[in-house]
């Protein structure tokens, strides 16, 4: 791996969920991002399959697009926000919200993206082919790099069980 790659996403500056995107993030690129709650590594990402950077773009693609979708909190279609909810959210929630959620007065996705903003920053690295990307998410995933498995993604071999409800 690409040593100024993994300075990046391990050690590089951190921008917050809270504010709006980073200036330097291209309106199109292929790559890679990582998530962090302070110090904890919790997520990592890539963006850009497909995409032909050498054509113009009039709207957000890659990365820059992937980031936007998690910061808005709306687990539909997201993933990140899905781990988010289910790992981060729900856990903390009291018996008075989790009735004015089934009322309908209260949206798992509005306290989703406060806690993505409140919370979560990340960081980011474009690659030149989403196969580098792959290769470099692959090692973070396996916690093959120094700082671990990330929280909500690791990919390790592990039995998950399902349960019956009813």
């Amino acid at each position: 791996m690409n040593d100024q790659i993994y300075q990046a996403l391990t050690s590089g500056p951190l921008h917050s969920f809270r504010d709006v995107l980073h200036e330097s993030l291209p309106l199109a690129c292929i790559g890679i991002y990582t998530i962090w709650r302070g110090s904890e590594f919790v997520y990592v990402g890539i963006a850009g399959r497909n995409l032909d950077v050498t054509a113009e773009h009039k709207r957000m693609r890659g990365i820059r697009d992937r980031l936007d979708s998690h910061r808005s909190g709306r687990r539909s279609g997201d993933q990140f926000a899905v781990y988010v909810c289910d790992r981060l959210v729900l856990p903390s929630l009291l018996s008075h919200q989790i009735k004015r959620i089934a009322a309908g007065e209260l949206s798992l996705d509005a306290l989703t993206r406060v806690y993505i903003h409140d919370n979560l920053s990340y960081r980011f690295a474009m690659t030149n082919s989403y196969q580098e990307a792959m290769a470099i998410e692959t090692a973070f995933a396996s916690g093959s790099t120094p700082i671990g498995f990330p929280q909500l993604n690791p990919n390790r071999a592990k039995k998950k069980t399902a349960v019956a409800v009813g």
